[in-house]
């Protein structure tokens, strides 16, 4: 199955390039350049907030229909280099496989209340109010700063991230921290990702890009 495609893409600055879509296990990475400017873009699968293929003229590229990659900074417009048929409709069910198998973090900040901080230090030592083994977490962090406590969920994919909110009441868990917090959690975003790529594949002779 192909892991590299021939493409060309509009960033959400319009700017666009020209080169290789790369399926990774974790991230898709968009190597290519324009002139002398080169870029290698990395999205993460749990990053990925809709694909679809766009119809709209506003949507096409270069005319084309385009492969339409939401995130939360803007959308990615992708369509082939080369004809194929079927291979946006390819790349949507191959993204959408990788997106829902894509481990799964949520990190949630919680403001602390000024000399907090040595009370969240012995809590933190005592380990989390719930057994870890007991729910579907692959990871679990807890990280201070004078005024915030940082907490990360992570699990192998979305459908463990979902279990584990419904398994855990987490506020009630943590009903030691009640007296700690200055205000209301905010779940936080990602705003930047980058990973080293895996090597990319060689292709046998006539295959591939």
């Amino acid at each position: 199955m192909k892991t590299s495609y021939a493409v060309k893409w509009r960033e959400p600055d319009g700017r666009s390039y020209v080169g290789r879509l790369e399926l990774g296990p974790r991230a898709l990475h968009l190597v290519g350049g324009v002139g002398i400017a080169s870029v290698d873009r990395q999205i993460g699968y749990d990053e990925l907030e809709g694909l679809r293929i766009g119809h709209d003229a506003g949507e096409r590229l270069d005319g084309r229909r385009a492969l339409v990659i939401e995130r939360p900074q803007g959308a990615y417009r992708l369509t082939s280099t080369v004809f194929e048929a079927g291979i946006l409709h390819e790349l949507v069910d191959r993204l959408s496989e990788l997106s829902l198998a894509a481990p799964r973090r949520a990190t949630v900040v919680v403001p602390l209340k000024e000399g907090a901080l040595e009370r969240a230090r012995e809590l933190a030592a005592t380990g989390p109010p719930f057994d870890p083994n007991d729910t579907q977490l692959t990871r679990h962090q807890l990280l201070l700063t004078a005024k915030e406590a940082i907490f990360v969920f992570e699990t192998a994919d979305e459908r463990g991230l979902n279990a584990l909110l419904d398994e855990v009441d987490l506020l009630a868990a943590a009903s030691a921290w009640h007296d700690l917090v200055a205000g209301v959690p905010r779940l936080a975003e990602v705003a930047y990702s980058w990973e080293h790529p895996e090597p990319s594949p060689v292709a046998a002779a006539g295959l591939g890009f």
